[in-house]
């Protein structure tokens, strides 16, 4: 690996593992946020801001990186995410807040878009899925660290002040990592071919496979732990509201640690030895029976937690194996846009599905559910079956842009 692979890779993992710490945090710690400015009815409000601007971000980043260049992008990025950060801190009414952590989405999701690009363009061909498997499974690694983060800041610090503590933290984590970013050069790959005109259409099919199976993959990914678990199962198993929610962030924290795990060994493994397609095949099918077996034992929690971290520990192939193909597929003048576009559309899609979930879908039973992500992930696995996806594990991203050269012509 030379060295502008090494610094991009130490520059991103600071993005991927904030973006799992902030969302954490605007998502633990928003009903104490709302609190200590005096403004309980936005509680709600406060993830779904964060959420909203990531989607924007997705969009707006994915055209800028791929007209001006990933390192300017980049750049870009880490300034206000630094700045959103710093303010935030001080924020003094909620309007503030919902806007600051609008930007700060803004900011860390098209960061991952341009930077997920950048980092496709700069790998060794036999090194890429591995990067891009150690960049997805630190997001957990921010996850799990927020969760502590928050626990410990409560124990120690008023409730109107960890919250602030917990932003600048953040805030203060990217300083060092913002002398790093400031030294990358630009993708090679994206000044010899960005600029050339591939039309859209042109990778249409495709496009349309990645938001599907990635749209599945944010639903199974948000209902379940964020809704199915605290709502429906845990009142299902006896639990007052008190001990659901311990129930829920046990359950999290099991899978949030199997996911480490799987991503840091077998997940890494098999990135770059299967295809990429049997990788998105293998991860889904997996997670598809994961979801059946559970429905065997809805009556026991410490069943559903053993069976969740399970599916947690290798269903993470299937899905960093959906994001790498929706960066290393596209041509360069293309990548960040349609990156750009899977993230944006998935993003949506994860904010609107515990609303019908909740609101449409609550009266038919956990079993029925749980059943639901089982035939939303068999979606998933037909869809997958029946999309060309090329193999582009072992050979060199320029070779990409040369297919759709010949393609074009």
């Amino acid at each position: 690996m030379d060295r502008l692979a090494k610094l991009t890779l130490i520059s991103l993992l600071i993005t991927y593992f904030i973006g799992g710490l902030e969302l954490t945090i605007a998502g633990s710690l928003n009903q104490l946020i709302a609190d200590s400015l005096n403004s309980n009815s936005f509680a709600g409000t406060i993830l779904s801001s964060y959420l909203i601007g990531g989607v924007i971000g997705s969009f707006f980043f994915g055209f800028l990186a791929d007209k001006y260049g990933r390192k300017k992008t980049l750049e870009i990025g880490l300034l206000i995410f630094v700045l959103s950060s710093i303010i935030i801190t001080l924020s003094q009414n909620i309007f503030e807040v919902i806007l600051l952590l609008a930007i700060q989405g803004f900011a860390i999701n098209g960061d991952g878009v341009a930077g997920s690009s950048l980092i496709v363009e700069v790998a060794p061909s036999k090194l890429r899925g591995k990067m891009f498997v150690i960049l997805s499974t630190i997001w957990f690694l921010g996850d799990m660290v927020a969760s502590f983060l928050g626990l410990y800041l409560l124990s120690v610090l008023p409730p109107y002040l960890s919250w602030r503590i917990s932003f600048a933290i953040a805030g203060v984590i990217v300083v060092p990592f913002s002398l790093v970013r400031f030294m990358l050069k630009e993708s090679t790959v994206w000044e010899n071919f960005g600029k050339r005109k591939i039309k859209l259409e042109s990778v249409r099919n495709l496009l349309i496979s990645l938001v599907i199976i990635s749209s599945i993959d944010s639903i199974v990914t948000y209902v379940f732990p964020f809704l199915i678990l605290p709502d429906f199962i845990g009142p299902a198993l006896g639990l007052n509201a008190t001990k659901s929610a311990e129930f829920t962030d046990e359950a999290i924290l099991a899978a949030t640690l199997a996911s480490i795990l799987g991503g840091f060994t077998l997940v890494q493994i098999l990135i770059d030895r299967l295809s990429r397609k049997s990788s998105v095949l293998l991860g889904h099918i997996y997670m598809l029976l994961g979801f059946l077996i559970m429905v065997i034992g809805l009556s026991s929690s410490a069943f559903i937690i053993g069976d969740f971290a399970l599916i947690s520990f290798l269903s993470p192939l299937g899905l960093f194996a959906i994001s790498l193909l929706s960066v290393e597929s596209f041509p360069s003048s293309l990548r960040a846009k349609a990156n750009g576009i899977v993230s944006g559309i998935s993003s949506i899609v994860s904010s609107i599905s515990p609303l019908v979930y909740y609101y449409y879908l609550s009266g038919i039973g956990v079993r029925n559910l749980v059943l639901s992500l089982v035939g939303l992930i068999s979606i998933a696995v037909i869809t997958i079956l029946f999309t060309k996806i090329q193999d582009n594990r072992n050979i060199e991203i320029t070779q990409v842009e040369k297919y759709y050269q010949t393609v074009e012509s």
